[in-house]
């Protein structure tokens, strides 16, 4: 057999289960740097604020200290160009408010939204994440955004859930609350038909106070992304360039995945059962069943590093590919442990970073001559891939009038042509990523 190289693909981890670990891997043993000045003249002081109950982006506790994902994100940003922060504290309408009349310089976690174009510049965005609808337990009728026509719905006074619920009519009755924590107690207590938030804030909350009786819809809330950032004054173009700075060293230096796996890491973990990680069970060397029917290879023993660094109870289940995605998709299992990235599939799923690239290579029988290098050299091709594989997606898109077959595992795509009963097979050769 003989191949080429025209494709190449990041290979990663999936879920959010998997993603979230992953940050702490790659961040063990990374400490933040504070750089701070050696003069004896004052450090410079930029006036902040912080919402009073948004965690765990940003907490206030009973003694007044500021703390959360974002308050830290800001100090640390501030800290790496000499600068030192204060903040005030209170709801987010009111903090919304100090900023637009420049009470305050900057602020830590403001989404950015058509709504707020007019009063704020943004930060490049540290954290893009979806809404989620949550319910009282038992709740049926209701699982997507469509099913909330007819209903009412609580929502934060003045966040991001309030702007794109009312950016356009849905037949949605509005409830609006001083804070998330109220229109979850009330839902609880049997008030509205759901609450419209954004997912880790409500886990968080649920779990911080101890709000029993509820659950969230089963998928994100596609249409309504968050994207979170820093923002200053609107025309402040200095504060602006000082925490783009900022936020651009501490993302290099290993501080924000620090941050990350502190504050996220434990947020959506089921404890009351192992976490289930799917694989491939014909995948070598990276993942596969040895000869007493146990997971090995390069990605199980990596998953198995994770889990014992987070000290988590795992187990892995290693089947056919394309059985073991639409485990993923159906939520019969928690994650999947190696997954090629595409666009297509991040519309579904969440990715980790990547830790390996794959080029897919084009293979034929020797006796056929030289392998294809274009798509155009497929046409009149009989084409195999593995079920379930990134390269039957491909395949789909850019060459949709293809004859193409499928085989359970790559091994079986390669001896397939070995014994001449394809033409071509499409397969991936990987490397580490640098």
């Amino acid at each position: 057999m003989e191949k080429n190289r025209p494709f190449r693909h990041a290979f990663c981890h999936v879920s959010r289960i998997i993603s979230i670990l992953i940050w702490v891997l790659l961040s063990a043993g990374i400490s933040a740097v504070e750089i701070r000045t050696a003069t004896a003249s004052p450090v410079p002081v930029v006036r902040s604020a912080a919402e009073i109950d948004y965690p765990p982006f940003s907490i206030v506790d009973a003694a007044g200290r500021v703390d959360g994902f974002s308050n830290e994100l800001l100090r640390a940003a501030l800290g790496a160009m000499g600068r030192e922060v204060t903040f005030r504290t209170g709801l987010w309408t009111d903090v919304r408010d100090w900023l637009a009349r420049g009470e305050v310089e900057a602020l830590p976690l403001v989404g950015r939204t058509p709504e707020r174009e007019s009063l704020f510049d943004f930060t490049f965005p540290y954290m893009s994440l979806h809404g989620a609808i949550v319910v009282r337990k038992g709740t049926v009728g209701i699982r997507n955004l469509t099913d909330l026509k007819g209903k009412q719905v609580a929502v934060m006074a003045g966040d991001n859930a309030e702007e794109f619920l009312r950016r356009e009519d849905r037949g949605i009755d509005i409830i609006t609350r001083p804070t998330f924590e109220a229109a979850l107690r009330e839902l609880a207590g049997g008030r509205y038909d759901a609450v419209f938030i954004q997912r880790l804030v409500a886990l968080r909350l649920v779990q911080a106070h101890g709000i029993t009786g509820l659950e969230l819809t089963r998928f994100p809330v596609e249409e309504f992304r968050q994207e979170f950032c820093f923002a200053v004054t609107k025309g402040d173009s200095k504060t602006l360039a000082l925490l783009n700075d900022g936020l651009s060293l501490v993302m290099a230096d290993g501080t924000f995945r620090r941050l990350h796996a502190k504050w996220f890491a434990a947020l959506e973990l089921p404890s009351d059962r192992p976490i289930i990680i799917g694989g491939d069970h014909g995948y070598p060397p990276f993942e596969f069943l040895d000869d007493r029917g146990r997971p090995a290879g390069f990605i199980v023993e990596l998953t198995q590093a994770i889990a014992r660094e987070m000290d988590m109870d795992i187990q892995i289940r290693l089947g056919p590919w394309a059985e073991t995605v639409q485990a993923l998709v159906g939520g019969d299992i928690d994650a999947v442990q190696g997954m090629f990235y595409t666009d297509q599939r991040s519309r579904t799923l969440d990715f980790s970073t990547p830790h390996m690239v794959s080029y897919y290579v084009s293979v034929v029988h020797r006796d056929h001559g030289p392998p294809p290098e274009t798509l155009a050299e497929l046409a009149g091709r009989h084409l195999v891939v593995q079920a379930g594989d990134v390269m039957q997606d491909f395949l789909a898109r850019e060459l949709p009038d293809a004859r193409v077959s499928f085989l359970e595992t790559q091994a079986q795509v390669l001896q397939s042509v070995s014994d001449k009963r394809y033409d071509c097979a499409w397969s991936p050769v990987s490397m580490p990523c640098t």
